[in-house]
């Protein structure tokens, strides 16, 4: 066979081979790339800071504290006993949150209604503390978008408060296991 005979034969086979492989993977085109999550990430610890001082809670706060010293007064001690262990708790709480990397899930809770439009206006799916390293696991940096500093703006900060908010940023939290065995101590 010559060379001439045996062009028209290769260009035959290399096209059957080509159509063969179009038919088996069905003419199909990849499918398109999910765009990567964009995470709002926040540092916690500033945004319980925040939640605490604002106005409307420390109105509420200040609420309890006042039922607590009436019921006392009152000699209603057991009503004033469970009003100080609630305090206690909350106290307990707010130390982890502030001090350490504790979840702010009841702060959250309570921004529910206005956190769909601020995810939006920040261009991110999902919020997620900064501190949180297992639901960060599998998000880039080049995906994660700081907002503290917007959930900051959702809260009344009293000016006297804002030196300590900013100062609170430079801190290092203490590791969570750490901190709660100090609170319990009441080291913290």
């Amino acid at each position: 066979m010559n060379t001439e005979t045996q062009l028209p034969r290769i260009t035959a086979l290399v096209l059957l081979v080509a159509v063969i492989f179009l038919l088996a993977t069905g003419f199909t085109t990849p499918p398109p790339m999910m765009p990567a999550e964009r995470v709002g990430t926040y540092d916690s610890r500033l945004v319980a800071f925040a939640a605490f001082w604002d106005e409307g809670h420390q109105a509420r706060l200040q609420s309890r504290v006042r039922a607590a010293r009436d019921a006392k007064e009152r000699g209603d001690l057991a009503r004033h006993e469970s009003l100080a262990k609630e305090l206690s708790a909350l106290q307990h709480e707010l130390h982890l949150q502030v001090f350490s990397t504790a979840p702010i899930d009841e702060v959250l809770a309570g921004l529910q209604d206005r956190l769909p439009a601020l995810q939006r206006e920040a261009g991110v799916s999902r919020l997620v503390s900064q501190w949180d390293e297992a639901a960060l696991a599998g998000v880039p940096a080049a995906d994660r978008v700081e907002v503290t500093d917007r959930l900051l703006r959702e809260f009344q900060v009293p000016a006297a408060r804002l030196k300590a908010l900013k100062q609170l940023r430079s801190v290092k939290p203490l590791p969570l296991e750490r901190a709660r065995l100090m609170s319990q101590l009441n080291q913290l």
